[in-house]
C-alpha cells in the first residue's frame, strides 16, 4: 500500500491535531488492519536511522534482538548523545570546574519546545524530584484538601502523604473508571463532585502510569480556575510523548520525566512552574516557596502579569554543583526532539497506540482493554489490557483467585521476554467493583516502533495466550 493512499500515513503529518487523526482512523478496526505497514509517521520514524558514509545506522542503541516496548519505565538515549555524554564527562573530569556553559543556556534551549519561558522551567532529577519540590513548596495547611486519584504513582503519593502526616492536609481520592466506556467529561464530573470549600489543590497524573489514560488536563484546569484551586500534574509520561505546550495547558505545576519518553539520561526530569498570567490561566500563581535549593528567599512569589515577576526557575534550579554532563545531554535530547518535530512524534506514538488497540479489539475484544480508545482526549501511547479477562472481573483481596491472577500476568510478561524476545510490563490497577487490584499488561509504542513491531507483538501475545489457556 503506498503512502499516498494510506489513511494512517496521511493522519500523521505534524499539522494534524489529535481530533483530526482520530476522525481519519475512526473508520474501525478494518481500516487499521488493511496491511502491515512499515511505519506510520515518515518524519518521526526517519529519525530512528542515521546515515553514515551513505549507510543507514540505527540512531538508538537498542538491542536489535529484543523488541523493547516498555518506554513507560525508561527510554533509550540516542547514540550520538551517548557519545556526547561521555565527552562531557571526560571534559569535566579533566577540569572539575567546567560547567559546560551552565544550566541557564540549557534551560533556554529547552523552554521553547515545551511552550514556556526559561524562568518557568527547571531541570530536575526525575518526576519524583519535581513532585516533591512542588508539594513541599506550595502553601497547604491543616484542614486544606487535595483532590487526587486512586491511580497515582508513589512519586506523587509520597509527598502528598507527607503533607497529611506533618501538616494535617486532607487527601481525598476519586475512584477512576477503567476500560473503554468512559469520556473526558466523566473525570471532570468526578473532580467537581469532590470539591468543598476547603479544596485547595488538584493533583493528578496525565497520563496515568497504570492504564495510560490521559486525564483531560485542560478541562480540569478550567474547573480548578473557576474554583480558585491550584493544579499539580504528574506528567512523567507526557514529556517526549505529547507535544505539550505548558502555557496552553492552563496548569500551575507539571512534574515530568526526562528519561522515559524524552529518552534523556537516567536521573533527569523537567519541572514547570507557571510564572505568567495569560488567557490560558488569568489567575496569579498560588504562593510557592522554593525548596531543595540554595535560594535563601523566604517569600512566596506571586505572578500577577504576563511578565516575569520573580526569577523562580533560576532559584529552584540552584542546588549547588549539579551533574552538568547529564543535564547538558537532557537539554540536547530535548532540542533533538524539537528538530524531529514534537507534533510528528506525538502523531506517530498515538497512531501506533490506536493501531495496537484496534488489533487487541479484533483478537480479544474491547472488554479486555483497561485503556480507553474511543475518546481522543483520553488516549496516550500506553496501552493496557489483559488477554485473559477485562475490568469486569471482580476479585476479592486475599483470595486464591487474586493471587492466581497476579501470577498469571507476571508469567505472561516473563514468557514474552524469554520466549519471544519482547519486553513489556504489567501494573496493579485498582478497579471499581473489585477489592483486589487487577494486573493488566502495559505496552509502550514510541518513536522507534513501527506497525510491523505491533504486528509481531500481537501475533506473539496471541500465540502465548493460546498456550497458557491450554495449560502449556
Amino acid at each position: 500500500m503506498s503512502e499516498h493512499h494510506d489513511p494512517l500515513t496521511h493522519a500523521l503529518q505534524p499539522e494534524a491535531g489529535r481530533r483530526q487523526f482520530f476522525k481519519l482512523v475512526g473508520a474501525g478496526a478494518g481500516t487499521l488492519a488493511a496491511g502491515s505497514l512499515p511505519l506510520v509517521s515518515p518524519q518521526a520514524f526517519a529519525a530512528t536511522t542515521n546515515h553514515v558514509m551513505g549507510e543507514p545506522q540505527p540512531a538508538f542503541a537498542l538491542d536489535p534482538a529484543i523488541l523493547y516496548m516498555n518506554v513507560g519505565t525508561t527510554g533509550s538515549t540516542p547514540i550520538h548523545l551517548l557519545k556526547a555524554f561521555d565527552d562531557y564527562n571526560r571534559e569535566v573530569a579533566r577540569n572539575p570546574r567546567e560547567t559546560l556553559g551552565g544550566t541557564t543556556p540549557m534551560r533556554e534551549a529547552i523552554a521553547p519546545g515545551f511552550g514556556c519561558e526559561t524562568e518557568e522551567l527547571v531541570m530536575t532529577y526525575n518526576t519524583t524530584d519535581g513532585m516533591n519540590k512542588i508539594l513541599a513548596g506550595v502553601e497547604l495547611n491543616a484542614g486544606d484538601e487535595i483532590i487526587t486519584t486512586n491511580h497515582e504513582h508513589p512519586g506523587g503519593n509520597g509527598p502528598m502523604n507527607l503533607l497529611a502526616w506533618r501538616k494535617g492536609v486532607v487527601i481525598k481520592r476519586v475512584e477512576l473508571p477503567v476500560g473503554n466506556n468512559q469520556t473526558a467529561q466523566d473525570y471532570v464530573n468526578l473532580f467537581a463532585a469532590a470539591i468543598t470549600a476547603r479544596t485547595k489543590a488538584f493533583v493528578f497524573s496525565a497520563p496515568t502510569y497504570l492504564t495510560g489514560t490521559m486525564l483531560p488536563y485542560k478541562r480540569l484546569a478550567m474547573l480548578a480556575q473557576q474554583n480558585n484551586i491550584m493544579t499539580i500534574v504528574d506528567g512523567a509520561h507526557a514529556t517526549g510523548m505529547f507535544n505539550i505546550k505548558f502555557h496552553e495547558t492552563g496548569i500551575d505545576f507539571w512534574g515530568c520525566s526526562g528519561h522515559k519518553w524524552q529518552c534523556g539520561p537516567g536521573g533527569t526530569g523537567i519541572l514547570y512552574i507557571r510564572n505568567r498570567v495569560s488567557s490560558f490561566n488569568p489567575r496569579p500563581l498560588f504562593n510557592f516557596w522554593p525548596t531543595n535549593t540554595n535560594n535563601t528567599a523566604l517569600t512566596g512569589p506571586r505572578t500577577t502579569a504576563n511578565a516575569a515577576s520573580y526569577q523562580i526557575g533560576s532559584k529552584v534550579q540552584s542546588i549547588g554543583n549539579p551533574n552538568y554532563p547529564m543535564l547538558k545531554v537532557l537539554s540536547e535530547c530535548c532540542t533533538y526532539w524539537d528538530q524531529i518535530g514534537r507534533a510528528a512524534i506525538e502523531a506517530h506514538d498515538l497512531a501506533l497506540s490506536a493501531y495496537l488497540k484496534q488489533k487487541i479489539a479484533q483478537v480479544w475484544g474491547t472488554a479486555k482493554l483497561y485503556s480507553p480508545m474511543n475518546d481522543p482526549e483520553l488516549v496516550s501511547a500506553l496501552t493496557s489490557f489483559n488477554p485473559f479477562h477485562g475490568p469486569s472481573l471482580a476479585l476479592a483481596a486475599g483470595t486464591s483467585a487474586a493471587t492466581a491472577e497476579s501470577a498469571q500476568s507476571s508469567t505472561f510478561v516473563e514468557r514474552m521476554r524469554t520466549q519471544y524476545g519482547i519486553v513489556i510490563r504489567n501494573t496493579a490497577v485498582p478497579v471499581p467493583g473489585s477489592t483486589a487490584a487487577h494486573h493488566p499488561l502495559r505496552i509502550s509504542t514510541h518513536l522507534f516502533h513501527s506497525t510491523q513491531d505491533v504486528d509481531r507483538l500481537v501475533a506473539s501475545m496471541r500465540e502465548l495466550t493460546k498456550l497458557m489457556l491450554a495449560g502449556r
